[in-house]
């Protein structure tokens, strides 16, 4: 196999892994590429996942918060479990969670459902995660520091270049 240029690996960030894989290595079997990339992100994440500067002290505000990711449910509650967040999250949804994973808006009408509001603001590193919020007619803002270029995520919301102004934003 050819390693897929860093651009197209970038593209696909935020979906499901064994979409991603589908589409970066369509010859090859997608289910034993996302198990391998899997195996290595867990080991790799238990020692280099961090939070961004600013989220602790984001989270440890007053309102009601979920995740909807496109890790799988194993993934989402282990990153969620790995910075002692179990506790803060109403309900968190991995994308094999829901029959049509972002940027379909399966996850966030589950999240709807689950907490009885529709009022939500979908807070997203990805023109994936926009377009859900889009597609659910919710609310949305967009993060710089993630894989996917601001101009791109303007297209959907409003962006901001830090916590703090996410948390002012958000009220």
């Amino acid at each position: 196999l050819m390693r897929p240029s860093d651009e197209a690996i970038l593209e696909l960030i935020g979906l499901p892994l064994v979409h991603t894989m589908r589409t970066l290595a369509p010859q090859a079997d997608a289910e034993a590429l996302a198990d391998a990339y899997s195996a290595a992100y867990l080991q790799a994440s238990t020692q280099h996942e961090r939070l961004f500067d600013g989220m602790t002290e984001l989270l440890s505000k007053d309102f009601r918060a979920a995740v909807a990711t496109g890790k799988s449910q194993r993934g989402a509650d282990r990153a969620v479990n790995q910075h002692g967040l179990g506790d803060r999250f109403e309900i968190v949804l991995g994308a094999d969670s829901v029959p049509r994973p972002k940027p379909n808006p399966d996850l966030l009408h589950a999240i709807m459902e689950a907490t009885g509001t529709e009022d939500l603001v979908m807070i997203g590193d990805t023109t994936y995660d926009l377009e859900m919020a889009h597609a659910a007619r919710v609310r949305a803002i967009g993060v710089s520091w993630g894989h996917h270029s601001v101009a791109r995520l303007k297209e959907w919301a409003p962006v901001v270049d830090s916590v703090e102004e996410l948390g002012r934003l958000l009220g």
